[in-house]
């Protein structure tokens, strides 16, 4: 048993020196891809890199989502707020979703905001 718990020492989460954000675009499904490859292009452009996406299509509606996890310095953080705001201005956007860290509330922008 002793030799279980010294190895389970050993499997203890890395520290992260860089902050975390998500972002998650809500959209109308036909303009997800075009949307996405926009975004990654301003993301790369920015200097910021995704660590996770995930792409979420819903059957019954027209709907879908794209939710990237972003290494996202204090320094960047103003550049990927202008690209929230942007990207919550196109027509086909229906919500943006934005948090840092995990322990941080969302900050919502677009017509869920409004709500």
């Amino acid at each position: 048993m002793r030799a279980f718990q010294t190895f389970q020492a050993f499997q203890s989460q890395p520290t992260r020196t860089t902050p975390v954000s998500r972002l998650t675009i809500v959209c109308l499904a036909e303009a997800l891809n075009t949307l996405r490859k926009q975004m990654f292009t301003d993301l790369t452009a920015l200097g910021l890199r995704a660590t996770h996406v995930s792409i979420t299509r819903w059957s019954d509606r027209d709907v879908a989502s794209a939710t990237v996890t972003l290494d996202c310095s204090h320094a960047s953080r103003a550049s990927l707020t202008a690209l929230v705001m942007r990207l919550s201005g196109e027509h086909c956007v229906r919500r943006v979703f934005w948090s840092d860290d995990a322990n941080r509330p969302d900050r919502r922008v677009g017509a869920a905001a409004a709500a």
